[in-house]
């Protein structure tokens, strides 16, 4: 029930449309890890001071990218 208006939009739209709306929150939702780990490693938040490769956030980009995790 806390989703039907949710629901009614997304019953309107297009498949095509659909897919572009999943997109912007997607890259939404990146967006946000990304800035969130900048500030977890900026304040020296544990385990966020450093990360594999740099720091968290490239951690992060490079994942998005299919890098494969480095060998501890």
């Amino acid at each position: 029930p806390d989703q039907h208006a949710i629901n009614l939009l997304l019953s309107g739209l297009s498949s095509e449309d659909r897919e572009v709306l999943a997109g912007l929150l997607a890259h939404q939702v990146e967006t946000g890890v990304f800035e969130t780990l900048k500030v977890l490693e900026y304040h020296g938040i544990e385990p966020f001071e450093t990360g594999y490769e740099g720091s968290p956030y490239h951690d992060f980009i490079g994942r998005l990218d299919d890098w494969g995790w480095p060998d501890a």
